[in-house]
């Protein structure tokens, strides 16, 4: 028990604890060796700086019912009382709505594997279930302009299934496209993605493969990815200058029974003309 103030010129050694009533007034500083050990609450009144590492074995609030806790084996965050995001091993997942200004799938040839055309996969579900289905396959050709360079990026698109080589998602098949080709097509949906720090094998790592490692990974071109949403107004479009054709199509098949009709009409086939022309066309032996 000590008066109002303690002063300290040089070093104190204390022993097991120190028990404080009402409050401790500290200086600029506080400097702990080992640990420190506090009862059920710590308040620091402005700001607290932590150079290391920081274990909490707990919640970690930001007020009375917006926290970030562990709760069976995953990381929930919670604001206002409502479960926002959780973080488990395999992933995560986005609770409620969320808003993004820009969304950039992944989609470099280098992360993929077992690359083949869309229609593969779908000429195998057509045979699971007893159908069968052609394919038909056009030469590319050179666009002009309007409608027919439509025509000619719809032709150079190459829809793909295919497996991530790792990652949660890599034992499910994915459809989809290549970036680096989708970018001899349309590079206005394609996007360099960010260059990430290479993974470490452990808690430290090696300090000489991690630094060849960052070496090769600036050295290697940019992931690739693609902006698929931008994607729907050029397919968009596509169907509409397809609708277009259709229906220039229909007009001409209207136009022509039209005309049959009115041949018809004019001439009408007796009979017996009827019957020489079906005899007449059959083969000659």
């Amino acid at each position: 028990r000590c008066g109002s103030t303690v002063s300290l010129v040089g070093l104190a050694h204390l022993g097991s604890a120190v028990s404080l009533r009402s409050f401790a007034r500290l200086g600029s500083a506080l400097s702990v060796l080992d640990c420190t050990s506090f009862g059920s609450t710590l308040s620091v009144r402005k700001n607290t700086a932590v150079t290391g590492d920081t274990y909490t074995y707990g919640k970690l609030h930001f007020n009375h019912n917006t926290y970030i806790g562990e709760d069976n084996a995953a990381l929930e965050t919670y604001v206002t009382g409502q479960r926002v995001m959780s973080l488990t091993e395999m992933g995560g997942t986005l609770h409620g709505m969320w808003m993004a200004d820009t969304v950039v799938a992944v989609s470099d040839r280098r992360l993929k594997e077992k690359i083949s055309p869309i229609t593969n996969a779908l000429e195998t579900n057509y045979k699971a279930l007893g159908m069968e289905s052609g394919r038909r396959q056009d030469g590319p050709k050179r666009p002009s302009h309007g409608p027919q360079a439509l025509s000619w990026v719809l032709r150079q698109l190459r829809p793909v299934s295919y497996n991530f080589k790792k990652g949660t998602d890599a034992k499910n098949v994915r459809f989809g496209f290549i970036a680096d080709e989708m970018q001899r097509v349309l590079p206005q949906v394609v996007r360099e993605l960010p260059r990430q720090k290479p993974e470490q094998d452990g808690p430290t790592g090696n300090q000489g493969q991690q630094g060849q490692q960052g070496q090769q990974a600036d050295s290697e071109p940019p992931t690739k990815g693609i902006v698929y949403p931008d994607l729907i107004a050029v397919l968009t479009a596509m169907m509409r200058d397809f609708s277009s054709q259709m229906k220039d199509v229909s007009q001409r098949v209207r136009t022509a029974e039209h005309e049959l009709d009115r041949l018809d009409r004019e001439e009408p086939m007796s009979p017996v003309n009827n019957f020489a022309v079906g005899f007449s066309s059959g083969p000659i032996v």
